[in-house]
């Protein structure tokens, strides 16, 4: 589970958006994507913060076992600090100044398409 935040980004990165126009060619629209996102880039900084992900917390673990009729226990407590993370909130408003500019120049997004790696 903790190496999800990795996978769904890579996993994200091998797909590329459609755009699709009358008349346009793929490269066209990915050479118009990547001109949009630069003007998205230009007027919307990133706008980065550090917050908390996860606060700090005690695991604890009980071992039991029987020994002579009778119960033993150990018990284990680790401590796991917080973890923080910093992420751009700006993000969102990128990515509309992007859709925008696309939607402007007569471009549809129409899903996504495998990466092809040449």
């Amino acid at each position: 589970m903790r190496y999800l935040g990795l996978v769904v980004p890579l996993l994200l990165a091998a797909c590329a958006e459609r755009w699709e126009r009358p008349g346009a060619t793929e490269a066209q629209a990915d050479a118009m994507n990547a001109q949009c996102r630069a003007v998205a880039a230009a007027a919307i900084p990133p706008y980065i913060v550090t917050r908390l992900a996860a606060p700090a917390r005690v695991e604890r673990e009980r071992n039991c076992r029987r020994e002579g009729g009778q119960e033993r226990c150990t018990f284990r407590e680790r401590y796991i600090p917080e973890r923080w993370e910093q992420v751009d909130l700006n993000t969102s408003r990128r990515e509309a100044v992007r859709t925008g500019c696309m939607a402007e120049k007569g471009f549809t997004f129409t899903g996504y398409r495998p990466l092809r790696l040449q």
